[in-house]
């Protein structure tokens, strides 16, 4: 008879555990993770978020493997992200494009952040303005000093008009009084570092994350950088603030999976996303490529983004209407 109570003791609290853990007892995840890249292979998130996916799948115990989908500035990626099958297999990278380019241009048709809920934020990188290392522009000074010479003629490299390396550039050249030549590479930021290194371009406005790779072989110098103090990988490099122009740039990179995965799941990414962005092999990784490390939950990225569209609409519909952004 005892046998039989604590059978039954049994049953009743393995059941009890399915009642309050939807995926208790299925091993989630049991199968490999499809991780979405809305930018070109090659290029600095691209690189970033591979590495990050890399310790990632060792907390998750499950393979992660990318697959890129480049278009729209990073539109089409995170479109085909919104319509994937919610049930915790497809993940995806956003960036600021994704949270405030595709959204206010309109570039995607149905295209809505409320179709997916984060995960986290594991990189925010402030945005530089590089020089090949063999360019006359040493300084700011340089820069500004021949645009006010030649007008329209210096050209600076972006990721995509309206773009996020495209306005910050649009912000100085308003502060400054003088006038860029804006290139665009809808393609990401191996396509401006290819340009800079053939001297296609004169500068280059892009992530420290993208320019890492030029200045660590020292094909290329950074002469400014957007971000509020100087950074301590890069103390000798000054920031636009210092020198009289307030410009704070940057970029995130953030997780996000369908909107209706199970919140169970969602935990479960989550909770891998801290131990990952939190492990001394990736800060590690980072420090040697560029920096940017920082971890906002999910509900800490979805108040930032938030936040930054409130910012960043209200500056866009005041270049929009100044004639220096077309919508």
């Amino acid at each position: 008879m005892k046998t039989v109570s604590r059978l039954f003791a049994l049953i009743c609290i393995v059941s009890l555990a399915f009642s309050l853990n939807p995926v208790f007892g299925s091993d989630y995840p049991e199968k490999d993770i499809k991780h979405i890249m809305p930018w070109a292979a090659g290029g600095g998130t691209d690189t970033v978020m591979r590495a990050f996916m890399k310790y990632y799948e060792q907390e998750l115990g499950r393979k992660i493997y990318t697959v890129n989908v480049k278009g729209a500035k990073s539109g089409l990626g995170v479109n085909e992200l919104m319509s994937s099958a919610a049930d915790g297999y497809t993940i995806g990278s956003l960036t600021y494009d994704s949270i405030v380019t595709v959204p206010y241009f309109g570039l995607l048709k149905n295209y809505s952040l409320d179709k997916l809920q984060f995960v986290a934020t594991v990189t925010m990188h402030p945005t530089v303005l590089v020089a090949n290392a063999d360019s006359p522009y040493k300084t700011l000074e340089d820069v500004i000093a021949a645009a006010k010479k030649a007008p329209g003629k210096l050209q600076v490299s972006n990721v995509g008009l309206g773009g996020v390396w495209h306005l910050p550039m649009i912000d100085l050249q308003q502060q400054a009084g003088v006038k860029f030549d804006h290139i665009a590479f809808a393609g990401g930021s191996g396509e401006q570092r290819e340009a800079l290194l053939k001297r296609e371009t004169d500068l280059a406005c892009m992530s420290i994350g993208g320019a890492f790779p030029l200045v660590k072989a020292k094909k290329a110098v950074i002469l400014a950088i957007m971000s509020e103090e100087r950074l301590a990988e890069y103390p000798d490099v000054p920031t636009l603030k210092e020198k009289g122009y307030d410009a704070v740039w940057g970029s995130l990179r953030s997780i996000a999976v369908p909107k209706d995965v199970d919140a169970a799941k969602v935990k479960i990414l989550a909770d891998a996303a801290q131990k990952t962005a939190a492990s001394k092999q990736w800060k590690s990784w980072l420090e040697k490529n560029g920096g940017g490390w920082t971890f906002i939950d999910g509900a800490g990225t979805q108040k930032y983004v938030e936040q930054l569209q409130k910012k960043v609409f209200k500056q866009l519909d005041e270049l929009v209407a100044s004639g220096d952004v077309k919508k």
